[in-house]
């Protein structure tokens, strides 16, 4: 009978994360890591990974006590067999691609519904009238990540609008006729969302935002695990073309700072009980040009290696172990 190994990360694909080693002095306890083809349900056993005492061993081990996923997307029925294997507590970060229209009808519901700027789906006729109220939108998909597909259009006169890519390249267009048939191509309203544009705060030449990642910790609750701000060149579409990361209270006031704590942990508290078993995830902001924040954007699966660029062992630490710290809690129910 093999040891069931009591935690394991699922990966969309099995290989050594150098940083869990260099964990060993904080969390000796091994840790198994596994890929969704890996699982044999009929010998309740898996293939993969296991990090033992700082050494990497190739194998195959019974199903784990508890699951922390990383996949993205998230594999559902994987998922879901997990939950009737272990108990629904025992799998967390069950949705990991979240979709932005289901998100936004969550948080527009809770106490940070202030937060969100306004955002619809649309058809054509819609659309038109959209461009025309707001002046300046962003269309985005609605299961897209890291910026992709992502358009702002600017409304010049009745006629003409331009269209901004995320790589900063303005596209004129003239005739409505011509126009909305051609945006509602790029940006289908089938899966794509309207979203008013906010502009950015500036510093200078350049504008930021705020990520703060959320993470359950070993008490089973809310923490903020980590926040960076991501510095780019103001003409830039999104900060996803960034060239510094920078601690955010190095740009931000300290009650500022204590306000996007607050608003991230409703809207952790929110989809954590409206939307599935979540251990972690990533709160975009930016501020207004008034200094009011605004909720960009919510990742289910938050990417760690940005706090590599903060230069911070202390906080780059913190959300790696949070996740395990959290599977200690789920052993104890």
């Amino acid at each position: 009978m093999r040891r069931r190994i009591s935690k394991a990360l699922m990966m969309n694909t099995v290989q050594p994360v150098p940083y869990y080693r260099s964990l060993l002095w904080d969390h000796p306890e091994d840790l198994l890591f596994f890929e969704p083809q890996g699982i044999d349900w009929e010998r309740e056993r898996v293939r993969g990974l296991r990090l033992h005492r700082g050494q990497w061993l190739r194998g195959y081990f019974a199903v784990p006590e508890t699951v922390y996923n990383r996949c993205f997307p998230q594999p559902d029925a994987v998922v879901e067999k997990f939950a009737a294997f272990l108990g629904t507590e025992h799998i967390f970060n069950e949705r990991t691609h979240l979709d932005k229209w289901e998100v936004h009808q969550h948080l527009r519901a809770s106490e940070v519904g202030e937060y969100l700027p306004a955002t619809y789906t649309y058809d054509e006729d819609e659309l038109t009238k959209l461009v025309a109220d707001h002046g300046a939108l962003i269309l985005k998909p609605r299961l897209s990540h890291g910026g992709a597909g992502v358009l702002k259009i600017t409304n010049v006169s009745q006629n003409v609008i331009i269209v901004l890519t995320q790589w900063g390249l303005p596209i004129p267009l003239w005739d409505e006729r011509l126009h909305i048939p051609f945006l509602t191509a790029l940006a289908p309203p089938s899966s794509c969302l309207a979203q008013e544009y906010i502009e950015s705060l500036k510093l200078g030449q350049d504008k930021f935002d705020v990520r703060i990642v959320m993470q359950k910790n070993r008490l089973g609750e809310w923490d903020v695990g980590g926040e960076l701000s991501r510095l780019t060149e103001a003409s830039n579409l999104l900060t996803n073309h960034y060239y510094a990361i920078v601690p955010p209270r190095d740009l931000l006031p300290g009650h500022v700072l204590a306000t996007l704590h607050s608003i991230s942990r409703v809207v952790a508290d929110t989809l954590d009980k409206d939307l599935a078993h979540l251990g972690e995830l990533g709160v975009d902001f930016l501020l207004d040009e008034e200094g009011k924040p605004w909720i960009l954007e919510v990742n289910g699966k938050p990417d760690k290696s940005l706090f590599r660029k903060l230069n911070d062992a202390r906080v780059l630490r913190r959300v790696y172990l949070n996740p395990l710290a959290y599977q200690d809690h789920l052993l104890s129910l």
